[in-house]
């Protein structure tokens, strides 16, 4: 049985269950680092999954290095980044709660090293993802180990909400796999 989990059910070990994200700057966001960063992180056309990080000082200790809320390292919230009920948010990828966190990768040490970018719904209402490139920020390589972007915070919490019950509902034990997707959302 997991620890903490009430009810028993099957596991299926040879399936990698698929987390499907909906909401549209976060989505947009996963979907353009699993495809445009060079290690495909969560994507199942490159055979790259995520693995689930169980541990909770863990996924603290990760997201503490990539998206700290204050001090030297600290992202510098985007201005030109479209807020919501919850204003805006930093928000990491690979998932702080994934064992591919940028936290758990030996060679970074801290969020500036992972690709910067801010997402903002434009005039014509689309989404749209974009390269942070404020000083000392650079030009993204895509072999960026991590990304963190400043975000719609409603948005970023319901999908930290959505993968917690996600890894739930799948049963999933620390280190199983999973892929990401996001059916119908379109590069805008």
């Amino acid at each position: 049985m997991m620890p903490n989990v009430a009810s028993v059910g099957c596991v299926f070990p040879k399936h990698t269950p698929m987390f499907d994200l909906k909401h549209k700057s976060a989505a947009l966001y996963y979907m353009e680092m699993r495809d445009k960063l060079n290690w495909h992180p969560g994507s199942k056309a490159h055979n790259s999954p995520l693995h689930r990080e169980f541990d909770p000082v863990k996924r603290d200790a990760n997201r503490a290095v990539v998206c700290p809320d204050s001090g030297q390292y600290a992202l510098v919230l985007h201005p030109l980044a479209t807020g919501d009920t919850k204003n805006i948010q930093c928000d990491e990828y690979a998932f702080a709660a994934s064992k591919e966190s940028g936290g758990s990768q030996p060679d970074v040490t801290n969020g500036s090293q992972c690709l910067q970018a801010y997402a903002r719904k434009d005039a014509d209402g689309k989404w749209r993802l974009y390269d942070d490139l404020r000083p000392p920020n650079t030009a993204p390589t895509y072999t960026e180990k991590c990304a963190r972007a400043t975000m719609a915070g409603a948005q970023n919490e319901r999908a930290g909400s959505r993968l917690s019950g996600f890894y739930t509902k799948n049963r999933m034990l620390d280190n199983d796999a999973y892929f990401i997707d996001v059916p119908g959302l379109v590069r805008p």
